[in-house]
């Protein structure tokens, strides 16, 4: 058997001592590791889920959604919202004879002699078609003050329809509103 030195001897067991120690060492900083990346990944998972609800909860309270409850029949009554029923019961041109006497004020939006600008049904409401000497007028909207006219238009202006203007209409006549 080979003779080794007691201090040569007593320098291995130190460096044996270090390495074990070392080996205790990283392998207690895996294990934290390990325990913090597992705590890391369960954040991440629940910042997710809760930003997704978030999302979801945000879009269902901003926008205009309004589930339908379709487990309630509603039995059918008599009564009917009145823009309903009056356009059951009347055409388009019925429903200008029901104006007959009350201004409306409109946003017009063009005036030309341009025939592409026809295509559309006399029976909406709320584009309408007037002529003005050799030109026809086309306007959008129905509104009972100059106020509420004058609203849509800024909205109409803000869209990019530069030209828009504000006119009234009684019994079918167009009224010069300003000079």
């Amino acid at each position: 058997m080979p003779f080794i030195e007691g201090e040569k001897l007593a320098k291995l067991y130190k460096e044996i001592d270090d390495e074990r120690n070392a080996s205790s060492y990283f392998r207690a900083l895996h294990q934290s590791t390990k325990k913090k990346i597992a705590y890391v990944k369960v954040y991440a998972v629940g910042f997710y889920i809760l930003l997704l609800t978030v999302i979801v909860l945000g879009i269902l309270f901003l926008s205009d959604f309004t589930p339908i409850d379709q487990s309630q029949e509603q039995p059918h009554s008599g009564e009917t919202d009145p823009r309903v029923s009056i356009h059951e019961k009347h055409n388009g041109h019925d429903i200008k004879s029901l104006m007959e006497g009350i201004r409306i004020y409109s946003v017009q939006i063009a005036a030309n002699n341009d025939e592409s600008w026809l295509l559309f049904s006399e029976n909406f409401v709320n584009f309408g078609l007037h002529e003005v000497g050799e030109l026809n007028a086309y306007s959008i909207g129905s509104f009972a003050t100059e106020d509420e006219a004058i609203v849509f238009r800024d909205k109409i202006i803000d869209m990019g329809i530069k030209d828009a203007w504000v006119v009234a209409y009684e019994d079918g006549e167009r009224i010069i509103l300003h000079k």
